[in-house]
């Protein structure tokens, strides 16, 4: 094995220890922010591998790292859609638009929650109303070469929740870097997302009847409205790194790809993600697989799994890729996510 590929290999058993030595005695802070849609698997190539930040290369970098854009060198489009637990379900819409020196994106998320049926204490059960509940990200993204080797991104979003007549909203930013090392085909990266305002809900619902004095009969009962608690979004840092083992086989149909990521998130304790890429037959067929946070403690992700097929681009005036996902959960029924990509 050639030095660099040992160098290559250091470097990644490095970034594998990091944080991951001891979280015992740690709290968790698990269920203390909001917008918990924003940490759901996005990207089929980015969430089947699990560790993405040094890697991740189509539009859902615009919430991934969007110093990732600046490796699309032409107009991308990036549909995605997940059937997520229950009735719930996860889709994604972004775009990348290489202009100048930089690269443009935008990105519509959205969490759909489906129909509850409503209950109060006065029915003592159920009233034959529903209503529904839906999270929203939307934004705009630029990326951007310093140097040859070095890439920057950031995005600011609006974020909305929603549930029947109440809602929270606030502006997120994500940052992020991509910095192309000395060892060959090994890239760094580093993204913080998820920076910003509070969530608050206000509305509707929250208006109260209310009684000022209870001690007398027949005075003015106006209307109160309920004082809900300020909540952060999950701010997350990721630091990762990517490995293209360009000569492992011999030729050039096949490639592999490594990955790893430390992951230090404000709403639980520090993990470890790695991952593959395998592409077969001139990046034709693609083959993704990894493993989520590693040495947390409760974890309920098991694995990832992913393929993709790549039509010939001499077939039609434009790229197409197909990409599914499979996340397995322990407890929870398994996720399957489908994307369509086009570079045009």
């Amino acid at each position: 094995m050639k030095t660099n590929n040992i160098q290559g290999i250091v470097f990644l058993v490095a970034l594998l220890s990091m944080n991951c030595s001891d979280a015992i005695g740690q709290l968790s802070k698990v269920g203390t922010t909001a917008a918990d849609f924003l940490n759901m698997p996005l990207g089929a190539r980015s969430s089947s591998m699990s560790a993405y930040t040094a890697t991740v290369n189509d539009p859902s970098a615009t919430l991934l790292n969007p110093a990732g854009l600046t490796d699309m060198t032409r107009n991308s489009l990036l549909i995605e859609h997940t059937d997520w637990f229950m009735d719930m379900n996860h889709s994604f819409l972004g775009a990348a638009i290489p202009s100048g020196k930089g690269v443009w994106g935008v990105h519509i998320l959205a969490m759909n929650y489906g129909e509850f049926e409503e209950t109060t204490a006065e029915a003592q059960g159920k009233t034959g109303r529903t209503f529904g509940a839906y999270s929203a990200s939307f934004g705009l993204s630029y990326g951007r070469e310093l140097t040859s080797n070095l890439s920057v991104g950031a995005t600011v979003r609006r974020v909305h929740e929603q549930i029947w007549n109440s809602s929270a909203s606030t502006t997120l930013f994500d940052v992020g870097t991509l910095y192309r090392t000395p060892i060959p085909n090994v890239t760094f990266g580093v993204s913080v997302t998820n920076v910003g305002g509070t969530f608050q809900m206000t509305g509707n619902d929250l208006i109260i009847g209310s009684d000022p004095d209870d001690s007398q009969e027949g005075n003015y009962n106006p209307d109160a409205v309920l004082y809900t608690d300020k909540y952060a979004a999950p701010l997350v840092l990721r630091v990762g790194l990517e490995w293209d083992i360009q000569e492992l086989f011999g030729n050039q149909s096949t490639n592999l790809t490594l990955t790893a990521d430390g992951i230090a998130p404000s709403n639980n304790l520090q993990s470890v993600s790695v991952g593959a890429e395998l592409s077969l037959l001139q990046e034709v067929v693609y083959v993704r697989g990894g493993l989520p946070t590693i040495g947390l403690r409760d974890a309920t992700q098991t694995f990832n799994f992913g393929l993709a097929l790549q039509a010939p681009e001499d077939l039609m005036p434009f790229s197409l890729q197909i990409g599914y996902a499979y996340h397995g959960y322990d407890y929870l029924p398994r996720v399957s996510k489908l994307s369509l990509l086009i570079d045009f």
